[in-house]
């Protein structure tokens, strides 16, 4: 038998303290001079505490003791040390510490723990005690106590750097996903830790590490090493955090741009212990940036290039970009002309021309041209003017010389001005009523059309057209050319050989005097790959391009007619929404092509299953809608030969479909909800049809069902939630909480007021889940009245506090609540009432207030502002609103709504509506504010933009009024309250 030495004494300090306390109080008790306590283990007997002995000699005095436990005797006696054979020599029975007297007690430990002994140990000058006193035998259960928790301290300890060591494995794999490494450095030893990413970021060789700030400094470029020192001393200095965007050198590599955030971390007492951070590898982004720079200069380059006159405008037909040669034309500079409408400096007539053509080319989303005299330039121009989402891209030309040259060379001239164009001359019936004869045709024309110049000299221009809507429109431009003596159309001419193409067609007038038209000359081009381009545009925004079947914006419009016709005819219809089942399935298992092909056999199927006129069209995804008309006068029997034809789709898509070589089963859920003339909104139609298609797929899939009209359910959860809200308006269970709004430099200049539903059972509820409710019931009036008069005297309240004087606070105004008679008045005497000043208190009012009734709305707006309320526009762009309305509001803001902001950075279209917002507001003048802002990167995105003002979870949620009082008197970081 061997005595081990005792595992993890060092580690495990305070069981170890306590064993030897143990051992003390057990030599007190007894009255001896040493005690030792031993546990038995697989490698043999281990001293865990031990009394009267320095540690030098524990190890010898655990041996010392060894043969006493081997003593055959009783194991509670007291052995005589000078009697026993083996120990009677030993140099502490014979000299010191001269024991003489050893007993040896059992510890009372459980069925399945080790045994453990104590021993004691006396010298010869006491009187040997057989007995064991009653407190030494409570103190051995004691002992064998504090062994059992000795051993489970060991094993939780061993637990716990198991635990550590996963948590350390999931970490670095979590950062090396994330590509962000983590550092962090004790101020006290100066030592600084990173982790493997941080390492891989940094370029570190495999086994190398940066062991302090020094170190870790010298990795950055040289020209950034002073600004980050500064920052991290100042870190742990004064706890500023830091971000920044640094490069680092590499080896053998170009430098890298690397993200570098650090915060100081601080005991309770405020004490800064230690600073940590991480880095992030931005590379890629700040390459993405460089390059969309390039792009940018490239296409500025581009457009000033341009030979001809060529600007931009807006919508409102205002100068937004003008390249050298239109600032030349126009004799006027880019800065001159900058938010200016296109017309301003010129006469009446000609600004009224301008603006007719200019509009039209907006509201028909076709090109325009025209060509007039500016008085105010001297020169005549051809005015080209092509739309595109934003406004108007509009060329100049300057055709003076043109003008004067059909003035002096009349026939001649016009005759050869176009010679790659077709040039028609025809003379001049003596009547009115006599059709003009052609008397010369070009090169060009033989070329285009076929004939020769003997077949069509003598002949009307008719003979190039047949009978239809061509010669109809070349009868009223007749009737333009003896108005104003020219025109300019397009027309479909057919070939000689039957083919038709498209000419776009200028006529004019050859005058032997003033009153007498002698000749016209006809000049065309042939535009037929324009109009196939049109036509295809105009295929492609009505038509779905996967199954070429109607899209959603022609369903809806053919939809509406339908409606009309249901209306005057009495026959009922019905829409049927179709949505595949579980289609998600076979796009992830054999690929979105394969759901392409299944897409585009159901259609063919759908199509099928219909009659000729009726409409199958595609939503989007797997959704198909069929709209049948008149099926009948009677509504039961329509409502039988709807359920008939969807009953006849459901069967004809459960047949299989093979393909490629797959044979795919699919089945739909159909919703089918019927219409007729008492319905005139065909988006509710669609909704309902959508509706019951779900109501289907609850039902198990693969089946129809038809909208239910009482839809009790909905019905029932309305008039609970309706009679809570009059409890709560009656009991105030309504609170308001804040949410902070901030500018570009972190200033927050006011908050929003949210209501909130304090409700005794359910908690707080949101606005989203009781305010449609209570606008249908009419109870938004006091609700918002309260919402109303709360924020007031919350402004009045912080008006005592300079910190927070400065602020404002913006409530949301619903359609029934702006509308109401007294409104105005109530908003003035909630001012009065409070003492506060208006310009503090922000109305948002939504864009479904200028659905209708909008002189009554800008009347409204009108004497709000006059009192001196500040009014924004809440959610814009997701509304009713026009242009053609907004420039008439007395607004001061608008609003982006949070859909726009929350795919800002990766949804191109949201992207491109946010600027478009945000330009149109600084081209009125407005102010902006973005709702729903929640990282740095949307917000640094939309501030370059330049938007104003900032809200969002980013900055804070919203808050009680509580929450808000503290957090403005010690915001977070990057963001202060000016006093």
């Amino acid at each position: 038998m061997a005595f081990a030495s005792p595992a993890g004494t060092n580690a495990v300090r305070h069981p170890a303290e306590a064993l030897n306390c143990v051992a003390e109080l057990a030599a007190h008790l007894a009255g001896v001079a040493c005690v030792l306590l031993l546990e038995e283990a697989p490698g043999g007997w281990v001293m865990q505490g031990s009394h009267g002995l320095q540690q030098p000699a524990c190890e010898s005095a655990a041996a010392f003791a060894l043969h006493a436990l081997e003593y055959p005797g009783n194991a509670a006696c007291t052995l005589d040390l000078a009697g026993h054979p083996a120990l009677s020599a030993h140099p502490w029975v014979q000299g010191a510490p001269h024991f003489r007297f050893c007993q040896v007690l059992r510890l009372p430990v459980g069925p399945d723990q080790p045994s453990a002994r104590l021993v004691l140990l006396d010298d010869a000058t006491r009187e040997p005690s057989h007995a064991t006193p009653p407190g030494l035998r409570a103190m051995t259960r004691h002992a064998a106590d504090v062994l059992m928790l000795y051993r489970l301290r060991q094993e939780c300890e061993q637990n716990s750097i198991h635990m550590l060591s996963e948590s350390e494995s999931r970490l670095n794999l979590t950062e090396h996903t994330a590509g962000v490494g983590s550092w962090s450095i004790e101020l006290d030893t100066g030592r600084l830790q990173h982790s493997e990413e941080f390492a891989s970021i940094l370029g570190l060789q495999a086994g190398e590490r940066i062991s302090d700030l020094a170190s870790m400094v010298l990795r950055y470029a040289p020209e950034w090493r002073s600004g980050i020192s500064l920052r991290l001393q100042r870190c742990a200095q004064a706890g500023d955090a830091f971000d920044e965007e640094i490069q680092v050198l590499m080896v053998n590599a170009a430098p890298k741009w690397v993200r570098t955030v650090g915060t100081a971390v601080q005991d309770p007492s405020g004490h800064i212990l230690r600073i940590q951070g991480a880095v992030q590898d931005i590379s890629a982004q700040k390459q993405a940036q460089q390059e969309t720079l390039r792009l940018a200069m490239r296409l500025t380059t581009t457009l000033a290039s341009i030979t001809e006159a060529f600007v931009t405008l807006d919508r409102q037909c205002c100068f937004t970009y003008l390249n050298q040669e239109s600032e030349r034309l126009l004799q006027k500079t880019t800065a001159d002309l900058l938010g200016l409408a296109l017309w301003h400096d010129f006469g009446e007539g000609l600004a009224q021309r301008l603006q007719d053509q200019l509009d039209k080319a907006l509201k028909t989303n076709r090109r325009v041209e025209l060509e007039d005299y500016f008085p105010s330039l001297g020169k005549w121009l051809e005015v080209r003017a092509y739309p595109f989402a934003e406004g108007l891209a509009v060329y100049f030309r300057d055709v003076t010389e043109r003008r004067r040259s059909q003035e002096q060379l009349m026939l001649l001239e016009t005759s050869v001005a176009r010679l790659n164009d077709i040039v028609v001359i025809a003379e001049a019936g003596g009547d009115a009523d006599q059709e003009p004869h052609i008397v010369f045709v070009n090169d060009a024309f033989e070329q285009q059309t076929g004939y020769t110049r003997a077949e069509v000299l003598g002949q009307t221009p008719r003979m190039l057209l047949d009978n239809n809507p061509a010669t109809a429109r070349l009868s009223e431009t007749a009737l333009g050319l003896r108005q104003k003596w020219q025109a300019r159309t397009e027309l479909m001419v057919h070939h000689k050989n039957g083919k038709a193409f498209w000419v776009e067609l200028e006529i004019v007038a050859v005058q032997a005097t003033a009153e007498e038209i002698t000749h016209w000359v006809a000049v065309g081009r042939d535009i037929t790959q324009r109009k196939t381009a049109e036509d295809m545009i105009r295929h492609m925004a009505l038509y779905d391009p996967l199954t070429d079947l109607p899209n959603r914006q022609l369903l809806l419009d053919r939809l509406q007619l339908a409606l009309a016709q249901s209306a005057r005819s009495g026959q009922h219809g019905a829409l049927m929404f179709i949505d595949l089942d579980n289609f998600k399935i076979l796009n992830d298992t054999l690929g979105h092509h394969m759901g392409d092909q299944l897409l585009q056999k159901v259609a063919a199927r759908l199509t099928q299953s219909v009659r000729k006129t009726d409409l199958v069209a595609r939503l989007g995804g797997d959704e198909f809608v069929i709209m049948v008309d008149d099926l009948s006068t009677d509504a039961a029997a329509a409502a039988y030969k709807s359920r008939a034809l969807a009953e006849k789709v459901l069967n004809m898509l459960r047949e299989p479909f093979q393909i490629a070589d797959h044979q795919h089963f699919a089945t739909p859920s159909i919703g089918v909800t019927p219409f007729n003339g008492e319905q005139n909104d065909a988006g509710e139609l669609l909704k309902q049809a959508d509706l019951a298609m779900y109501q289907a797929k609850s039902l198990g899939r693969n089946t129809l069902c038809f909208f239910d009209p009482a839809m009790q359910a909905t019905m029932t959860s309305n008039a609970t939630i309706s009679a809570d809200l009059r409890v709560a308006l009656r009991e105030q269970q309504f609170v308001v909480h804040y949410q902070p709004q901030v500018d570009r430099q972190g200033v927050i200049s006011g908050v929003e007021a949210l209501v909130r539903w304090q409700h005794p059972i359910k908690g707080l509820i949101r606005p989203a889940d009781f305010i449609p409710v209570a606008e249908d019931t009419g109870l938004i009036l006091p609700l918002g009245q309260w919402v109303l008069e709360t924020a007031c005297e919350q402004l009045a309240a912080w008006g005592d506090w300079p910190g927070t004087a400065s602020l404002s606070i913006a409530v949301n105004v619903s359609v029934h609540q702006f509308r109401h008679p007294n409104f105005v008045d109530m908003v003035m005497a909630a001012i009065a009432r409070t003492g506060i000043r208006p310009h503090k208190l922000k109305l948002e009012l939504t864009e479904s207030l200028l659905a209708d009734r909008m002189e009554i709305t800008i009347e409204k707006m009108g004497m709000l502002k006059a009192l001196g309320v500040t009014l924004s526009l809440d959610d814009f762009g997701v509304g009713y609103s026009s242009l053609s309305c907004l420039k008439r509001l007395p607004l001061d803001q608008l609003k982006i709504d949070k859909g726009f902001v929350a795919d800002v950075l990766t949804d191109p279209n949201d992207a491109a509506i946010s600027r478009a917002i945000i330009a149109l507001a600084q081209s009125l003048s407005l102010q902006v504010v973005a709702e729903g802002v929640e990282t740095h990167e949307q917000r640094d995105f939309l501030a370059y933009q330049g938007c104003d003002q900032f809200q969002g979870y980013l900055f804070a949620p919203p808050l009680p009024i509580e929450t808000l009082d503290a957090f403005l008197r010690n915001p977070s970081a990057g963001m202060m309250v000016l006093a």
